[in-house]
């Protein structure tokens, strides 16, 4: 272990006892001149500026209460997110590589990177995982795990819905989104919550609670922990070649299906978030707070059939049909024995693959030639479906004085360190070059992400003569490190065994492990050790600093302005500015606006990071599609070189908004559009084949960081690069109706409000180079998210009785189903229902549904391929793997809740 984690893990735990022995209340309790104020009606994102609403404010920014998060039937905190913020989307992610373990969300049809996520105002770490299937919008992305959040520590949620580089930093082109932790020294909740999918599958537990707990006169911790586990669904149907090869009497082909479509399975999900202060004097408080959590999430891949398919599949192994391979890979039992490296050989005419009418006859060609050869059919008869395993770990703490110089002046100086860690895993697989002895359960290694924030701010209040209020300025410095790790694996989930120069795949079938070489730049290829921990690390520092002043100019016009430094170590330095204004016409109708420049850095994963995965691609000469190994590498590896990429650069935007915000009786209303232009938009390139003289070349320089010798069989590269600018537009809809008011007649009693957010967002492709990325990633890109999304919810309260419905609307998109086959998904709707009774006391009981009628996408079968072939069957699955509304169908639930 290296001393630099041990060095982390041991600040992480440090931070958390500070926590529990030094509570304090960063962002739950604040005052103005000594008198508390309503949660509701201030905010921490968006504004330096102390004691603000969110109707008056030069930019859009939603507050979304902690109730809202845990009166739904969903445990999940992105999938909360989804029904509360129209314009945020995130679907199930089955077979998507890691993205299966930590789910990439996309705010205002962007990136998942390119939303800036903030945790009681500090910059939350992101995750280790980076997204190497992510429906086209996301590839490639490196966004924030929030899944380690529980819902019930939360106070509040702000959504700053504008950009945001100019005040925060990198990464804050999409908006900032800020979860607020709860701060209160007493009481406390207990809840416990059981669901299940109409289907009779996806069975979920969760267990949670929150307790405030006073330490002396003026100081607090405030505990929360959440437990949850979440059996896995199956939204599958029989794939068209494991029915033949069961029809023609296969009995060893899996049961009830070859290839699993649906959520994963996900096991021991613990989080536990410390949020704390104490009173230092009447001019200083100090503050910790900061979490420690983990989970193991297993989910499939694809099926390699034993007698290949209609559709090309992987070869490893030597059972596949792929490419122009039309016979059995035979092997020589000893690889050493020339002679019967060549009689094998010579044996593969005599079998070909593809979907016969008979099976295989293993028991007759291992009796005919068992003594010398080999066929992988002999250990696989049905074909294998290998297993995918992620685990996940994540803590992090920060711990901070803040206080008054004087009356007119607060500071703030604040250490943030955050990691996380995902180990992947690999089962009933194989490394076919290592022949019949390989393994069948491989260690891959991991990926690890630091990072580390330093924060000063200051705010000072200066009166000047003719301005409504005083001048409002703020300051500040940042320093931050980030780092990524990448820990090799065990050294037969990699290798290129005795058989890879004899055409057998290298490495572990789906998953290949992480090699010493991707595991850093000194990597030594060749060694017989066993390279597991080995650990290669790359890092980076930068410093920034901020100037931000907001006044009243008079008493109808608010201007604010703000500017940003940043100076990175690999990237040089970047300067961005902001102007935003709002006029008010009169005490019930506002206009607000804003323009700005932002900009995000590659992270540090996508500098360095390189994967060996089997995914499909269109072959760009035959136009068929194959499932073949792929490889992603950095812009400065060989691979990548030799097909013409460039070494990165940030992305920047310009950003304009307009709105208005009114309130005329019972009704509120704000609504907003937007124009964000991303110039030099990083991603991944399109699959590009190498030729045998291209991979030889990077194996003779020896650049390459994963082909690493003879007999690799990858066949297509992708690599990050700035390779297309986008142009966004979209408007952004929120109102309310105090229905409890306009309807006293027959609702005497109670409160009951109705709340209509919707969003329509479009994204264009303006430039783009064709080498990097194709017309079906422009189609991604463009139409993978519903360009309108809407939620209509009614709740109610009264007396010992609560109750919400809620609709959600999701619109028309694309979807190429396993990155293929294009589908034109319909508009979706469901219907969300909730009930609670208060029998006694603090208990609260619920039942509810979500998507209480069973809506599900349009079926994949009713979409068919270019030769008339149903879609879902050549891969299994029955609904389209990036539905807004999930592939779960009707979810009913039980809770069981006590606030103390």
């Amino acid at each position: 272990m290296k001393t630099q984690s041990l060095f982390g893990r041991s600040i992480v735990l440090a931070a958390l006892y500070a926590a529990l022995a030094l509570p304090a209340p960063i962002g739950a309790v604040a005052e103005d001149e000594g008198e508390a104020f309503e949660l509701g009606d201030i905010f921490v994102v968006g504004s330096r500026r102390p004691v603000r609403s969110t109707a008056d404010t030069p930019a859009p920014i939603d507050l979304i209460g902690g109730e809202d998060f845990t009166d739904q039937g969903a445990t999940n905190l992105p999938d909360l997110m989804r029904t509360l913020i129209p314009s945020y989307n995130v679907s199930s992610q089955p077979i998507s590589d890691a993205a299966t373990f930590v789910r990439p969300a996309n705010l205002r049809g962007l990136a998942a990177d390119q939303t800036l996520v903030f945790v009681n105002g500090k910059r939350r770490h992101r995750a280790p995982v980076i997204t190497w299937l992510g429906n086209g919008v996301s590839e490639g992305a490196q966004g924030p795990d929030i899944s380690v959040i529980p819902a019930v520590a939360l106070e509040r949620v702000e959504v700053l819905r504008d950009t945001a580089s100019a005040q925060y930093g990198s990464d804050a082109i999409a908006g900032v989104i800020n979860y607020v932790l709860k701060g209160r020294p007493d009481g406390g909740v207990v809840e416990t919550q059981w669901g299940r999918a109409y289907e009779g599958d996806g069975a979920e537990y969760r267990v949670a609670g929150n307790v405030g707990i006073p330490i002396s006169e003026s100081g607090f911790a405030n505990l929360s922990a959440q437990w949850h586990e979440a059996e896995p669904t199956v939204r599958s149907v029989q794939r068209a070649d494991a029915a033949h090869l069961i029809a023609i009497g296969n009995s060893n082909v899996r049961q009830p299906y070859a290839q699993v479509w649906g959520t994963p399975d996900v096991q021991g999900d613990y989080s536990v978030f410390v949020n704390s202060g104490m009173e230092l004097s009447e001019m200083a408080e100090v503050y910790a707070f900061g979490n420690v959590a983990g989970r193991e999430t297993e989910g499939g891949f694809f099926f390699r059939a034993p007698s290949g398919t209609p559709v090309r599949h992987d070869p490893r192994g030597g059972v596949f049909s792929y490419g122009d391979r039309k016979y059995r890979l035979i092997g020589a039992e000893d690889p050493t024995n020339l002679a019967d490296v060549e009689y094998c050989k010579d044996l593969r005419t005599e079998f070909p693959v593809g979907v016969t009418d008979t099976p295989f006859d293993v028991g007759g060609f291992t009796a005919a030639h068992g003594d010398r050869c080999f066929v992988f059919n002999e250990r696989f008869p049905g074909g294998f479906t290998p297993q995918f395993k992620g685990t996940v770990t994540d803590s992090a703490a920060t711990t901070g004085v803040k206080g008054r110089f004087d009356e007119n002046t607060t500071y703030d100086l604040s250490y943030t360190f955050g990691r996380g860690e995902i180990e992947f895993s690999i089962r009933d697989t194989i490394n076919a070059s290592l022949g019949l002895s390989t393994p069948t359960r491989f260690s891959l290694g991991s990926y690890v992400q630091t990072e580390q924030t330093a924060n000063f701010d200051v705010t000072r209040a200066i009166d000047v003569s003719g301005l409504e209020s005083p001048l409002h300025v703020a300051a500040g410095l940042e320093w931050r490190r980030e780092q990524f790790e990448i820990t090799a694996g065990e050294r037969q989930s990699w290798i290129g065994g005795p058989l890879a120069s004899d055409g057998f795949g290298t490495g572990a079938n789906g998953f290949s492990g992480f090699s010493k070489r991707q595991a850093g730049p000194d990597g030594v290829i060749g060694t017989t050790d066993d390279l597991v921990g080995v650990t290669g690390d790359w890092n980076r520092d930068n410093i920034a600093g901020y100037i931000d002043v907001e006044t009243d100019v008079d008493r109808n016009l608010t201007l604010a302005t703000m500017g940003r430094v940043e100076r990175f170590d690999d990237f040089g330095t970047t300067t961005d500015a902001k102007i935003g204004a709002l006029y008010r016409v009169n005490d019930r109708f506002g206009i607000r606006g804003s323009a700005s420049t932002g900009f995000r850095v590659p992270t540090v994963g996508q500098e360095n990071v390189s994967n060996v995965t089997t995914a499909f691609s269109r072959n760009e000469t035959t136009g068929e599609i194959e499932l073949n190994q792929r490889g992603t590498v950095p812009a400065y590896c060989g691979e990548a070189s030799i097909l013409g990429a460039q070494l990165l650069t940030p992305e920047e935007s310009v950003t304009f908004t307009a709105g208005i915000v009114a309130e005329a009786g019972l009704v509120s209303l704000t609504a907003d559009v937007y124009n964000i232009d991303v110039d030099d938009r990083l991603g991944l390139s399109k699959s590009l084949p190498l030729s045998e003289d291209q991979k030889n070349e990077v194996i003779r320089r020896g650049d390459g960081c994963i082909l690493l010798g003879e007999g690799s069989d990858i066949g297509n590269i992708r690599y990050f690069a700035n390779g297309f600018d986008t142009r966004t537009r979209g408007v952004d809809l929120v109102a309310t109706l105090d229905v409890s008011a306009a309807a006293a007649d027959f609702l005497a009693s109670g409160e009951t409000e109705l709340v209509f957010v919707g969003n329509w967002t479009r994204t264009k492709v303006v430039r783009h180079d064709s080498r990097f990325i194709d017309d079906q990633r422009i189609d991604q890109l463009q139409n993978a998210l519903p360009k309108t999304r809407f939620n209509v919810a009614l709740r109610h309260d009264q007396s010992k009785w609560s109750a919400f419905t809620r609709v959600n609307y999701f619109g028309p998109y694309h979807e190429w189903h396993a990155d293929s086959w294009l589908i034109d998904v319909g508009n979706e709707v469901t219907l969300d229902a909730e009930v609670s009774y208060r029998p006694v006391g603090g208990l609260e009981l619920s039942i509810g549904a979500e998507n209480i009628l069973n809506n599900f996408p349009d079926e994949l079968n009713s979409f068919t391929t270019d030769d008339g072939k149903p879609i879902g069957s050549q891969l299994g699955s029955k609904y389209p793997e990036s539905s807004p509304m999930g592939l779960l169908g009707g979810f009913y639930y039980a809770r069981a809740r006590y606030v103390f």
